[in-house]
């Protein structure tokens, strides 16, 4: 990858960072917000406790996400990105442009999921 290459998938991994890190305090506040109502009818409660459990779910799989965009992150700082984990060969451009985040070269992603 070129220089230029590696600083726009920087950019784009920072700003999704961003992104990632207000979806999940939005959902904390939320959350906060009705662990807070104090007059829950009855019927509501439950309604409650599941609206509860997914914004949980969706602040779990933007966690998941985070973390993968800050380990794609550190790679770039430490010069490894777009380097396949597996084979050590570079990562396809294209691969890297659909997802910023990828650790394997498609060759070695293919494999992987062929695998039992």
């Amino acid at each position: 990858m070129r220089r230029e290459e590696f600083e726009t998938a920087r950019k784009r991994l920072v700003e999704r960072r961003q992104e990632l890190a207000g979806i999940i305090q939005r959902g904390d506040a939320r959350i906060a917000q009705i662990r807070s109502e104090r007059e829950i009818e009855f019927g509501d409660e439950s309604q409650s406790e599941q609206e509860q459990t997914r914004i949980a779910q969706v602040d779990e799989a933007e966690a998941a996400e985070l973390a993968r965009v800050d380990a794609a992150i550190a790679r770039i700082a430490e010069g490894s990105y777009g380097t396949c984990a597996d084979c050590a060969e570079p990562i396809e451009p294209r691969r890297l442009l659909a997802s910023p985040y990828a650790i394997l070269c498609a060759s070695c992603a293919g494999a992987g999921a062929a695998k039992p």
